[in-house]
């Protein structure tokens, strides 16, 4: 057997295959069996050759932790950690294909050594460290994407139809969905934080369209990878062997990537770009405050004041227009994250998450909070809000305690800062949102006009409140200007006083309580309320406007009315639809219907 570079001196080896999800026709033979066949005859008696059989589909709604969990604890018995009639080997080469590969992956991840201080309560098992080369046939390292040429029709369907009602396998893996994001993250750290990591070898078919070089761009930014490209290989035929034109040429082409051969070099490393990266996120329309996205990202550019040597870049993407009735529905909202995510990832790849600052209004800081909640890798040195839809006993202190909010620097980890600006007349918050809340919508609420609850001891400012509606807090210049220096900074002092107003229960009734502040004043806040009031001012009470504001938020947010109010708006549109239907005569067709048309497009335009 030829001599392999990584592999030349291990006499006792362990190779392990792990296929991708199945074909469509279950009763053809797998594609990957040759391949596997025609290793093992060329590999024993020195190798043992396993295939880890996860039996999941595109459709399944397995936990995808539960297999990797089951993978790693069949990786453990395969080398001898769990009973002593098996010999350990002294080498161990994984390979995945497809989905696969990206089992491979998070199984590795949960059994070595994690990186910096995330779960340093755990002990690395003993196969990762025999592990030579992980080898990734086909498997994209930011998921799948929906509107690759190729994509089977079931996995687009699946996820157009029934993925925001269920956690579907394709989802999780799709670029930008939460599993694999996080595992995306976690893998980027490990091998940047560790130099005795596996060599990873990543194996593209050049007729590929499922998975190309754009999907593993990954590899450019990591040590010890290398990247094989097969002639005229698309995403099954890579390891459908028999299939290929060539099979003797196919087999040795994909063996030597596979084993590595004795002239295997590194690909070179890039670099990541240094300087800070802001991500700014619009509410469900990007029109509705007009160009603040645009002009908060220009304030931000200028008042970083980077090094000749760095390069600061916002990120602003443009995530259409979506209306209350579809922030209304659970599964479309939570949709819209997943962009954010995708973009998040590439920036995390090629950039310095140290420097990662956030920005966000009404739907935007929506889909911040749920990424943070579902990707425990994802951190922010330091987080702006405005309009936020979030409930008010968000789980800061989780977050801050995940070391979700800081940055790691010479001094280790720092825990970095948070700022809500509150609106006292914000119409969506307040009602359509404490509305929402009483049908049972847990994941929204109030706080853009409340505030958060629970959040002593952290450094949380929330004691600025805004005069006026939805988006008070981004209209003047003056603010913009104000909201980037806060972003640029690289520390920023929350003083006590505005802790403990921050803590401090923020209804209508405690917004009277003095607040000494240190900053300048900020345009278009109320001088008692603005950051920059004198020391020891008051802050005056709510108008009888803000009064009855509050008080109809708190009463379209009690259960019983909330669902009263749903009922009657259906028997509304019943009856109306009704006598639509009976009414005689062209006029009264067309004025009814101008008329509700005119009523539906002002509901849609209300955030």
């Amino acid at each position: 057997m030829t001599e392999y570079t990584e592999i030349s001196t291990v006499s006792k080896g362990l190779f392990v295959f792990i296929p991708g999800l199945p074909p469509r026709s279950l009763t053809t033979r797998a594609p990957w069996k040759t391949l596997v066949d025609r290793l093992r005859a060329d590999l024993e008696p020195n190798w043992r050759v396993e295939v880890f059989e996860h039996e999941l589909t595109a459709t399944s709604r397995e936990d995808l932790d539960d297999v990797v969990r089951r993978l790693a604890a069949q990786m453990r018995d395969w080398t001898g950690e769990l009973s002593t009639d098996v010999e350990p080997p002294d080498g161990i080469i994984i390979a995945g294909h497809s989905f696969g590969g990206i089992l491979a992956r998070a199984a590795y991840l949960l059994d070595a050594t994690a990186p910096d201080a995330t779960n340093t309560d755990r002990d690395e098992h003993p196969w990762t460290g025999l592990l030579k080369r992980i080898v990734l046939l086909g498997s994209p390292n930011s998921g799948y994407r929906t509107d690759a040429r190729k994509t089977p029709l079931r996995w687009r369907l699946a996820y157009a139809l029934a993925t925001p009602f269920f956690d579907f396998t394709f989802e999780k893996v799709m670029a930008g969905g939460y599993w694999i994001t996080d595992l995306r993250l976690r893998w980027l750290e490990a091998f940047r934080s560790a130099s005795d990591r596996p060599r990873v070898i990543q194996i593209l078919g050049t007729s590929d369209p499922l998975v190309t070089h754009a999907d593993v761009i990954d590899q450019k930014f990591m040590p010890r990878t290398k990247v094989y490209e097969i002639p005229n290989a698309d995403h099954r035929g890579l390891i459908e062997v028999d299939a290929a034109p060539d099979p003797d040429r196919r087999y040795r082409q994909l063996k030597d990537a596979i084993l590595g051969r004795p002239d295997e070099t590194f690909d070179d490393e890039l670099i990541r770009k240094s300087g800070p990266t802001a991500f700014i996120l619009h509410g469900i329309r990007a029109s509705a405050l007009g160009t603040w996205v645009e002009d908060l990202g220009a304030d931000f550019a200028a008042a970083s004041g980077h090094a000749d040597d760095e390069e600061t870049l916002v990120i602003n993407p443009d995530t259409g227009y979506f209306s209350a009735l579809e922030f209304a529905l659970p599964g479309t909202r939570r949709r819209k994250v997943h962009e954010f995510l995708r973009l998040y990832g590439e920036a995390y790849a090629t950039r310095d998450p140290e420097q990662f600052v956030f920005a966000g209004h009404s739907n935007g800081t929506y889909m911040m909070a749920q990424s943070l909640d579902r990707v425990p890798a994802m951190r922010f040195k330091r987080i702006y809000l405005a309009g936020t839809v979030l409930p008010r006993r968000y789980e800061w202190q989780r977050v801050f305690e995940n070391e979700q909010i800081g940055h790691r620097g010479e001094a280790g980890w720092q825990a970095g800062e948070v700022r809500i600006d509150r609106a006292t007349r914000d119409v969506p918050v307040g009602i359509l949102c404490s509305w929402l809340r009483g049908l049972g919508s847990a994941d929204v609420g109030t706080a853009g006009v409340d505030g958060f609850e629970n959040i002593s001891g952290r450094a949380i400012d929330q004691h600025r409140r805004v005069p006026g509606g939805h988006g008070a807090a981004l209209k003047s210049p003056e603010q913009l200007r104000e909201i980037a220096g806060y972003l640029a900074q690289d520390s920023v002092a929350v003083d006590r006083a505005s802790r403990r107003a921050s803590s401090a229960p923020t209804t209508a009734a405690a917004s009277s309580s003095s607040a000494p502040a240190t900053a300048t004043a900020t345009a278009g806040m109320t001088p008692a309320a603005a950051p920059g009031a004198a020391p020891g001012a008051e802050r005056s009470g709510p108008g009888w406007g803000e009064r009855l504001f509050n008080g109809a938020s708190r009463f379209v947010g009690l259960r019983p009315v909330a669902w009263i109010l749903l009922l009657g708006l259906g028997a509304l549109a019943a009856t109306g639809l009704v006598k639509l239907g009976r009414a005689k005569g062209a006029k009264v067709a067309v004025g009814t219907g101008a008329a509700a048309g005119i009523g539906f497009w002002a509901l849609l335009r209300s955030i």
